[in-house]
C-alpha cells in the first residue's frame, strides 16, 4: 500500500485515485488526510474554506474541497458546461465552491439547487429557550430524531446568506437555478425530473426514508459516467480519523449499488458512485 499511496499522492488525477483506491481503514484514513492537505496546497480551495469555517457558512470536512475539485476537473475533461445539482443547500458552501472551481479552471457549469432555503425552528429557541429545549427533546421521539440526525435549522434568511457567500468570492448567485421547496415535494420533483445531471449531491434530511426517497427519485437523473455523491454515509465504513456520518443515511445507501451505480470512492462521510449503466 505505501507504494500504492505514494504514487497517488504525487498525481491530480481522479482516475488514478479511483483505480487505486481500496475500502480499508488505511486507505480511507489515508485519502481523507491527502485530500485534506492538498485542499491546504490549493490557494484558492483554502481561502474558501478558511471563510466557511471563520463565518459559520457550512459543516463538512476540508478534504471535501479536493475532491469537487478532482470530480469537477474530471467532468471537464469531456463536458465544456456540466449539469450539476445538489439537494439540501444550507448556506451555499458548495455550490459556491462548485462555481470557483469552474471559473479558476476556465469554465462553465449550469448549477442547480434544490432547498427551502427556510430553517424550521425559531433562533431564539437555540438561545433564550434552553429549558424548553430540553422538554421538548424529552417528550417528542421525532423532535429528539430530528436534532440527533441535524434536521433542525435556525429559522434565517438563507437566500440572502447564499447570496452575501457568493458576493464575498465575485460570483453571482443568480446563475444558480433555485428550486425553492423540499427535495420530495410534488412541484419540485416536476421540474427538476426531466433534467439530467453529470452530478447529483444529496445533502438533505437525515432520516431513513427521506434519503431512499432521494436516492430513488434523483439518481435516475445522472448521465452514464456522471457522479452521485452521498454525504453523512460513511457510518459502516473502516476507518479511525474522520467522523462517519449518520446511521440512517449510510444504511439508505445500501441499495444504490442495485442501481447501476458503483462506489468508486470514499472521502470520509462523503461516498461517490458512479453511474455504469442506464
Amino acid at each position: 500500500m505505501k507504494s500504492l499511496m505514494d504514487q497517488i499522492t504525487k498525481i491530480d488525477s481522479l482516475d488514478l485515485v479511483i483505480d487505486s483506491y481500496e475500502n480499508t481503514a488505511s486507505c480511507n484514513d489515508f485519502i481523507w488526510q491527502l485530500f485534506t492537505d492538498k485542499t491546504n496546497e490549493i490557494k484558492f480551495l483554502k481561502k474558501h474554506r478558511e471563510y466557511v469555517e471563520a463565518n459559520n457558512l457550512g459543516f463538512g470536512d476540508r478534504a471535501f474541497h479536493y475532491m469537487w475539485y478532482l470530480l469537477l476537473s474530471k467532468l471537464f475533461e469531456n463536458k465544456t458546461s456540466p449539469n450539476l445539482l445538489e439537494i439540501g443547500v444550507y448556506k451555499g458552501q458548495v455550490i459556491s465552491l462548485w462555481e470557483i472551481i469552474a471559473q479558476k479552471l476556465g469554465h462553465d457549469i449550469n448549477i442547480h439547487a434544490i432547498s427551502p432555503f427556510s430553517g424550521n425552528i425559531n433562533t431564539s429557541f437555540f438561545t433564550n429557550n434552553h429549558f424548553l429545549k430540553i422538554v421538548r427533546k424529552l417528550l417528542s421521539k421525532s423532535f429528539r430524531e430530528d436534532l440527533k440526525l441535524g434536521n433542525m435549522h435556525p429559522k434565517l434568511d438563507y437566500l440572502k446568506i447564499n447570496e452575501n457567500l457568493f458576493s464575498h468570492f465575485g460570483l453571482s448567485f443568480n446563475k444558480v437555478n433555485k428550486h425553492i421547496g423540499l427535495s420530495n415535494d410534488f412541484s419540485v420533483l416536476e421540474k427538476v425530473g426531466s433534467k439530467r445531471f453529470d452530478i447529483v449531491y444529496i445533502d438533505g434530511n437525515h432520516r431513513y426514508d427521506v434519503v431512499k426517497m432521494d436516492i430513488y427519485n434523483y439518481s435516475p437523473l445522472v448521465n452514464p459516467n456522471g457522479y452521485l455523491v452521498m454525504d453523512d454515509a460513511s457510518y459502516f465504513l473502516p476507518g479511525s480519523i474522520f467522523w462517519k456520518g449518520y446511521k440512517e443515511v449510510s444504511k439508505a445507501c445500501n441499495e444504490i449499488e442495485n442501481l447501476g451505480f458503483k462506489n468508486v470512492l470514499n472521502v470520509g462521510h462523503n461516498r461517490v458512485y458512479r453511474r455504469i449503466s442506464v
